[in-house]
């Protein structure tokens, strides 16, 4: 009775020490997309961002291809983009990534404190095998 209490300690702990590496590799994961993201913008390679966005993703009545949109007109007025990240918030297959992200140009520098701002690159959902930015699936911005 011994070995089987021994036993079943043993696999609780490791089934905890797996939820942790999990969350870490799954954090570290999404830093990575956020960094590709700022990179790609940097690039001018919108392509390379639209890569990591969900064919699902709705974003405040905004779709997948007004968010491309969007990414462009970025790039039009910008040339740099730089984002901190403060947490990530991740529940089951979504995540949340707060973080301030700033845009620049020659003769502009702006900040912007995500998802309370825009929010579209702070929503993801973890769909086969990888996180993708999902949109917070509203079907309109939400008014205060």
């Amino acid at each position: 009775m011994k070995k089987i209490g021994i036993l079943l300690l043993l696999v609780i702990i490791a089934f905890c020490a797996c939820d942790t590496n999990s969350a870490i590799l799954d954090e570290e994961e999404i830093r990575n997309i956020i960094y590709d993201i700022s990179y790609d913008f940097s690039w001018n390679d919108i392509n390379g961002i639209m890569e990591y966005v969900h064919n699902d993703f709705r974003h405040n009545g905004m779709y997948r291809d007004e968010l491309r949109f969007l990414w462009n007109e970025r790039r039009k007025r910008y040339q740099l983009l730089s984002c901190d990240i403060s947490q990530i918030y991740i529940d089951n297959e979504y995540a949340t990534v707060f973080m301030t992200m700033t845009y620049q140009s020659a003769t502009e520098t702006v900040s912007f404190s995500e998802p309370d701002t825009f929010g579209d690159a702070s929503y993801y959902y973890f769909d086969q095998g990888r996180w993708q930015i999902y949109g917070n699936q509203e079907w309109r911005m939400n008014k205060n």
